[in-house]
């Protein structure tokens, strides 16, 4: 009765767009903090990349969770219709 989840495509975009922001994000500000040093301009530009990573942790979360309840849901349909069919038997 368990299905395996197969990856969307928007997951798989997830991914890439995940792993270019981290490391884009990583080399740039290397460059940064290393041209100027660490100044108030560097930290904020720090906090909105760990930001940036974090709401796309959060969008792979929220589309895992819509996928598995899907599955979920499906598995109750199926298992309403078995119990309604054994109901009319008897």
């Amino acid at each position: 009765m368990w299905q395996e989840r197969k990856i969307n495509f928007f997951e798989k975009i997830l991914v890439i767009v995940g792993l270019l922001a981290i490391l884009i994000g990583y080399l740039l500000i290397h460059n940064l903090v290393g041209a100027e040093g660490i100044s108030l301009g560097s930290l904020q530009v720090i906090f909105l990349w760990c930001i940036l990573i974090l709401l796309i942790v959060i969008a792979a979360i929220n589309e895992n969770m819509k996928e598995e309840l899907k599955l979920v849901v499906e598995n109750q349909v199926k298992e309403m219709r078995l119990l309604r069919d054994d109901l009319r038997r008897n």
